[in-house]
């Protein structure tokens, strides 16, 4: 029973906040809402609604939608801001058709709701250009480019910060394809802030193109020059530092080793001089690359990966056993070769002739001294020629037909 009564009383209870929410009357909607574009901003103005009771005070919901036309469905929105004025203006590039919803929202109004939506489209200007980029390189330096939609030779580009008064300066380098201008080379210490970048004809009453840039969001440096040292058993990976803001920066080392498919990656940042240390394996070629990462904290951007660098050389984990296999049985069929040649030259002083034993016995018995010799085939032995002496030596008279001294 407790539980039925609880029922009926949820049901009553839902059932008077629906019928109180239904009982609420509409506020009336902003009147002759008005889009207008100007130097990288775009103004919405309208006028406060009719019918309002003296005692009722309101302010406005505006919603910016872009890339759509009006009503917008399901987009994302660029802004979102409640406001008691009876205008409102946003920084923001004219390259896309613009979308504004406004609303009237209760204050202090009794039995009073929001209006209904207001929509508002306006459509970008005429395109002189498109592909239009820009890329923050180093400190105070960036690079805006784009492509010419036609052969206009006449175009001009301005560049400014965006503030309360805005000045702009006209670009002083430009990029050049043959007579067409395709890009500018921009220097200055405003740089880092938002800024707006105009694009238009030296002629009265044509199209001019702005867009709206935040420089720290469009980083991109060239990519850093890499280091290998060797320390002991370590690798030092160490890479220089973009020009600008270097406590921004993270340094991302890519690396493999031996042929691996696979990548190991490492960070470094400032509290270690941007550089990484790795375990060193003398069998293997380590080929190392490192990109520079702006920091979510600072804004964002990255450069692109540096060319590999490479260090070592792979070694084949099997190369003792192979050369062991390989080597040694050359190594001992050149000495056997050697060997073999070496004896059949030297043949008779390594293996000299000796008789048979049965020979020489049979020889020892026999009492013929020739026998011996003329068995075992060496011939008879030498017999040396005997040596005259003259026992008897005399001398002659001196001769009578020879004096003498």
């Amino acid at each position: 029973m407790i539980y039925r009564y609880l029922d009926v009383s949820l049901v009553i209870y839902f059932s008077f906040i629906f019928t109180g929410v239904d009982s609420l009357s509409e506020l009336p909607p902003p009147r002759n809402l008005s889009l207008s574009w100007a130097h990288c901003s775009l103004t919405a103005k309208w006028s406060k609604p009719t019918d309002l009771d003296s005692g009722c005070k309101v302010n406005y919901t505006v919603i910016l939608c872009s890339k759509t036309k009006c009503p917008p469905n399901n987009t994302t929105y660029v802004d979102y801001r409640q406001t008691s004025h009876l205008s409102y203006k946003i920084f923001i590039s004219n390259e896309n058709e613009i979308c504004i919803t406004i609303m009237t929202n209760p204050l202090m109004c009794e039995n009073k709701k929001k209006s209904k939506p207001v929509h508002q489209c306006i459509s970008p200007p005429k395109a002189l250009v498109n592909n239009f980029s820009c890329i923050y390189y180093s400190d105070k330096k960036m690079n805006c480019s784009w492509n010419f939609l036609s052969n206009i030779s006449d175009l001009q580009f301005h560049y400014g910060v965006l503030r309360e008064r805005f000045s702009q300066r006209p670009c002083t380098s430009y990029i050049t394809s043959g007579p067409l201008k395709t890009g500018c080379h921009m220097h200055s210490d405003d740089i880092a802030e938002k800024m707006c970048l105009i694009i238009n004809r030296t002629t009265e009453h044509d199209p001019t193109n702005s867009f709206v840039i935040e420089p720290r969001e469009i980083v991109k440096p060239w990519p850093p020059k890499l280091k290998i040292i060797r320390e002991g058993e370590y690798l030092h990976f160490q890479s220089s530092t973009p020009d600008f803001q270097p406590h921004c920066w993270q340094h991302m080392y890519m690396y493999s080793k031996c042929k691996e498919k696979d990548d190991q990656v490492h960070t470094g940042d400032k509290h270690s001089n941007w550089s990484v240390r790795v375990p060193y394996d003398e069998a293997c070629r380590y080929t190392v690359r490192v990109q520079a990462n702006y920091s979510p904290y600072c804004g964002k951007g990255a450069s692109d990966w540096s060319e590999p660098e490479y260090y070592g050389e792979d070694v084949d984990p099997n190369w003792p056993l192979m050369v062991a296999v390989i080597v040694i049985p050359v190594i001992v069929s050149c000495c056997l070769i050697t060997a073999l040649v070496l004896f059949k030259r030297h043949k008779d002083i390594i293996l000299p002739a000796i008789p048979e034993p049965s020979l020489l016995f049979k020889d020892m018995l026999n009492s013929n001294n020739d026998g011996l010799s003329k068995n075992i085939g060496v011939g008879k032995l030498y017999v040396p020629i005997k040596e005259v002496v003259e026992k008897d030596v005399s001398l002659e008279p001196k001769s009578v037909l020879y004096p003498g001294p």
